[in-house]
């Protein structure tokens, strides 16, 4: 995550938000309005995505860009035969756009058949697998379907979550959901938790935290703004990491396969402002 701050000059007074992002960053109109919309732009501390916002002398701007966009090349975390473990950065999806993670690995790596098997949110980071060929993927389609694959996630949330949250069962668009919590550290306003999913619905964590009142911080689509303090408002994303997975290999009947991502540096910076370990 890289920050940006300037202050607004008297003879910016008055101009809309929108043309001085643009005049700052030395940017198109068309890629300040993407920052705006991403949520990535704080006035005065407070989070502003209206393009025609007006701006006073001395306002003090913010811009958060995130991971994806430094053009970092993507880190590798583990290589097994024709599968991949991929550390995907917050602020990329994981397939579906020309934009996407898929893409951009496909033209780092010279394969344009590399394809994901399975999806994080934009805003989450951590581990996705991707698969050199079709076939790769078809072969992981069961295990996934079976729920062979453990799916562990780290997340801060508003709020001290109590020891006895150990297991939410929602149903989730009709379907059986179970999502299970163990903290790893809390404070009165907020808590570290570790998240495995025996089901892999949409949504699944942000919607069974928001459900029980200790939403993840940053999420834009679930949290609300109740009761949310001034730190977590500032949050360039949310705070949802795919932290490990543990799968079977196909056709190997030896040890399955564990990778872990390393929590990212905004995740380290938002657990110390919060004073969680």
């Amino acid at each position: 995550m890289i920050k940006e701050t300037f202050q607004v000059k008297p003879h910016e007074e008055g101009n809309a938000l929108l043309e001085v992002l643009a005049d700052r960053l030395r940017c198109s109109k068309k890629q300040a309005k993407t920052l705006l919309d991403g949520k990535q732009v704080m006035v005065n501390s407070q989070r502003i995505w209206m393009a025609k916002h007006r701006l006073s002398t001395r306002d003090r701007i913010e811009v958060i860009h995130s991971e994806a966009a430094t053009g970092k090349k993507i880190e590798v975390l583990k290589k097994a035969g024709d599968i991949l473990v991929i550390n995907k950065p917050a602020g990329l999806v994981t397939n579906g756009s020309a934009k996407s993670l898929e893409v951009r690995l496909q033209r780092e790596m010279q394969n344009p058949e590399l394809c994901a098997v399975h999806r994080l949110d934009r805003e989450t980071s951590g581990c996705v697998i991707f698969a050199k060929n079709a076939e790769a993927k078809a072969s992981l389609i069961p295990i996934f379907k079976d729920q062979q694959v453990v799916k562990i996630y780290r997340a801060i949330v508003n709020g001290r979550v109590s020891d006895q949250l150990q297991t939410i069962t929602r149903d989730i668009d009709g379907q059986s959901a179970t999502t299970l919590v163990n903290v790893l550290d809390r404070t009165r306003d907020a808590s570290y938790l570790e998240l495995r999913i025996k089901t892999g619905r949409t949504h699944q964590i942000r919607k069974h935290l928001a459900a029980v009142r200790h939403p993840v911080l940053g999420d834009k689509g679930y949290a609300g703004s109740k009761g949310i303090s001034e730190i977590m408002r500032t949050l360039p994303r949310q705070m949802l990491h795919a932290y490990k997975l543990i799968l079977p290999l196909p056709g190997n009947e030896g040890q399955p396969l564990r990778v872990t991502a390393p929590v990212p540096a905004d995740f380290k910076e938002t657990l110390k402002a919060l004073k969680l370990k």
